[in-house]
């Protein structure tokens, strides 16, 4: 009950929370007769819609994932090019001196390096991140879908035997 007033508070219903709620209904609440449970159909309905209500929610949270790899790609790329246009005014600066030249354009070169590496790491670090939190959520999504083709296969039998023994 705690989880049902948690998830409702959260404005969606978490997906894991609608499937065992599902499960318990079909396995516990509903009576047996003759070996088979009898299921309200409207009851698994309801069910289902609020699943289906919920998996956008997932989805959603698939594609914040994205934004925030998009956010870090982008902060790097801002990074390295404030880091470029540092070393380009900073060897302008000097270039206006021979003697600083050289020094300048090592230096330049160094910052540059630098910048590159830096992005490239955080592009690597956030293109994991993503992979990572999409490879979760993937699975996670698959396990829950198994458990509701489940259930409906598990319904579906029981309706047959419904029918057979009548």
């Amino acid at each position: 009950m705690e989880r049902l007033q948690e998830a409702e508070r959260g404005g969606s219903m978490d997906v894991d929370f609608l499937i065992d709620r599902l499960e318990r209904y079909v396995t516990e609440e509903c009576p047996r007769f003759l070996g088979n449970r009898m299921v309200n159909e409207d009851e698994v309905r309801s069910h289902l819609s609020q699943l289906r209500q919920a998996v956008p929610s997932e989805i959603e949270q698939a594609r914040h994932i994205v934004q925030e790899q998009d956010a870090v790609v982008d902060s790097a790329r801002r990074e390295a090019e404030r880091i470029i246009g540092k070393a380009r005014d900073e060897g302008q600066r000097m270039a206006s001196s021979h003697q600083f030249v050289v020094d300048a354009q090592r230096q330049a070169k160094m910052i540059v390096q630098e910048a590159r590496q830096t992005a490239d790491r955080l592009k690597q670090e956030s293109d994991e991140y993503a992979f990572n939190s999409l490879s979760s959520l993937q699975a996670e999504l698959t396990r829950q879908l198994k458990v509701v083709e489940n259930g409906l296969h598990r319904m579906e039998a029981e309706q047959e035997g419904d029918l057979v023994d009548r």
